[in-house]
């Protein structure tokens, strides 16, 4: 493999989607700060960066031991060929990733730790798979029971071993004020999204621009990202747009620069008014509810914000997921919901089935679209997307 060859490869990938993003009808400046981010990889600080795996890991405990969070990349389909030693059916979020670990001076390489939830069988393995070193790697074990007492009582003992971790390895002791500082940053984070949740609903902001906006959040400071957010929703004004039926996402993520299935769903006719992708709506966790200001009350706080916030197929008990949708879609009547599978990834196909059969017994329409990173099947999708829209 020629590193430099993948790399131009990597960049011409990245400048055709961002020309056609800023060729749009509804792009302004106020948009191009989250390219920007987007373009460059992450945005630098000077602080250490940790690349996490997951969005269901603490963020504020890494923001308070001094380090940015960052998210690893998983979205480019250049990025697939460089792991093409991994099995053919591996998850292409797995390959991509993979493949800008292999590639360069990516971030992803010059993260000071990173961290892997449990969440799936292709995470546990991504670093054996990689070869990074013991000392480089941190597992999360997520337990698979999110409403019970044990499976808390497990996640805390997790949160509990990251924070021991990150005073070994920024050399800080653990701080009631950084945290609660921190926690606050995320707090008006957490507003500013939903604010532009908000906007999205209302058809203010397109679907793609909103998948757009919280990927960067996984690569920006939370302060930066909040401050321009909220800059954004003052001043930015959508064109007038037709009246395209509005549709729920729902399945596996979708990260930049693979924006294909939000393109294919604009092409068919149809608008992303609502979604719970953990690379989107569902890109950043609530507010933990605190009334026990001491470490233990803290930390305690902070593991139940992440595992109740977090609806991931893993969870053997997630009937509020569903739960969630079927009210979405009623409070915004949407009559459709298109539920968006990667190959390879097991826990959301496997959820796929009773899915359906919810939203089905529930009156709307449902359709599942399985692909992955490469174009070859896009005019066979935009068919069945046009005769879906058709339904709505």
């Amino acid at each position: 493999m020629n590193i430099e060859t993948e790399n131009r490869k990597l960049r011409t990938e990245y400048d055709a989607e961002l020309a056609s993003l800023r060729g749009r009808d509804d792009y302004s400046g106020e948009l191009e700060y989250f390219l920007q981010v987007l373009a460059g990889g992450g945005r630098n600080t000077g602080k250490p960066f940790a690349g996490l795996a997951c969005v269901q890991v603490p963020l504020e405990l890494f923001d308070a031991f001094g380090f940015q969070p960052f998210r690893m990349r998983c979205g480019s389909p250049a990025m697939c060929r460089p792991a093409g030693d991994l099995p053919a059916l591996a998850c292409p979020v797995i390959k991509s990733c993979a493949g800008y670990f292999k590639c360069g001076e990516a971030p992803e390489k010059t993260c000071s730790l990173s961290v892997f939830p449990t969440t799936c069988d292709w995470t546990v393995k991504l670093p054996e798979l990689l070869q990074l070193k013991t000392d480089e790697v941190h597992f999360m074990e997520l337990p698979h029971l999110r409403k019970h007492e044990r499976g808390l009582k497990r996640w805390l003992e997790e949160v509990y071993e990251l924070k021991k971790l990150l005073e070994e390895k920024s050399g800080k002791k653990f701080s009631r004020r950084r945290l609660l500082a921190s926690i606050s940053k995320y707090a008006q984070a957490w507003g500013t999204l939903g604010r532009l949740i908000e906007a999205r609903r209302q058809r203010k902001i397109s679907g793609v621009w909103f998948v757009v906006i919280a990927n960067a959040f996984l690569q920006d400071t939370v302060e930066s990202w909040t401050e321009k957010v909220a800059a954004l929703l003052d001043n930015y004004t959508r064109p007038r747009i037709s009246g395209h039926p509005g549709v729920f996402l729902a399945g596996s993520p979708i990260s930049f620069p693979n924006l294909k299935i939000m393109r294919l769903l604009e092409n068919a006719g149809m608008e992303v008014v609502a979604d719970e992708l953990c690379t989107s709506e569902r890109v950043l966790a609530g507010v933990p509810v605190c009334d026990d200001f001491s470490e233990s009350g803290l930390l305690r706080a902070l593991a139940e914000k992440y595992q109740s916030a977090c609806h991931c197929p893993t969870f053997a008990d997630n009937d509020r997921r569903v739960k969630n949708v079927l009210d979405t879609m009623r409070t915004h009547r949407l009559k459709g919901i298109v539920y968006h599978l990667l190959k390879g990834c097991h826990p959301y196909d496997i959820e796929s089935l009773q899915f359906e059969k919810e939203i089905r017994k529930n009156g709307f329409h449902f359709i599942k679209i399985e692909t992955d990173y490469s174009p070859e099947d896009e005019k066979q999708i935009l068919v069945r997307l046009e005769a879906f829209r058709e339904l709505l």
